[in-house]
């Protein structure tokens, strides 16, 4: 559960919030759009790597599923608008596969649980209580 709300609701949010602070931080409707348009058009994306994280957390330990779900989030971000709106210029792709690399990393590292115990997959291990 936890999970899914750190990608669904963290990672749309802070791309917003990005978005908002790197503009200059206007005020008005318009901006409330922009907003409400770029929750809604990283959603799916921060969904995709959302599910790619889950998987990797049942298969590696904490520092490579970080790893690897920013290369997924990267992956995601530079590759879907470009499936969906067709062929993009560089320039314009590469920033969204930064900030969803560092999104997804972010959101990899929040959503782990640091208080759980340890186990190997034969499920030894932990400490006796």
């Amino acid at each position: 559960m936890k999970r899914a709300l750190v990608f669904l609701l963290f990672g749309p949010a802070s791309v917003v919030l990005a978005t908002w602070i790197w503009v200059g931080m206007p005020t008005g409707a318009f901006v409330i759009n922009v907003a409400v348009a770029l929750f809604l058009l990283t959603l799916p994306v921060s969904g995709i790597v959302g599910l790619a994280d889950r998987y990797l957390a049942t298969v590696s330990p904490i520092l490579v599923r970080a790893l690897l779900t920013t290369i997924v989030g990267a992956t995601v971000a530079f590759v879907l608008p470009a499936a969906l709106l067709g062929p993009m210029p560089q320039d314009i792709s590469l920033p969204f596969g930064i900030a969803g690399a560092i999104c997804a990393g972010a959101c990899s590292l929040l959503a782990h649980d640091y208080n759980a115990r340890e186990t190997r997959p034969d499920g030894v291990g932990g400490s006796a209580s």
